[in-house]
């Protein structure tokens, strides 16, 4: 009974993986963008790139007290 056991966690085991891949394999985890920089404590990285899907042009901020990463629309004629 134990070895069905653990054939039994390794099929859920797998089948988590898979559904977790299915579920962010379509451009990995990525927030919308925002229209403006989340707060004060947030610095712009001086990297911009166009989004592929939405065909924007989006601008990286970054939070170094937490690590976390946005992307915000960069507003026309505005040299950050």
């Amino acid at each position: 009974m134990t070895g069905v056991l653990v054939v039994f966690f390794w099929i859920v085991v797998a089948a988590a993986l898979v559904l977790i891949w299915l579920l962010f394999r379509s451009g990995g985890y990525k927030r919308k963008p925002l229209d403006a920089p989340p707060g004060r404590d947030w610095t712009f990285t001086g990297e911009r790139f166009v989004d592929l899907k939405s065909g924007e042009l989006l601008e990286v901020w970054f939070c170094a007290r937490s690590g976390e990463r946005a992307y915000v629309r960069a507003r026309p004629g505005k040299l950050t």
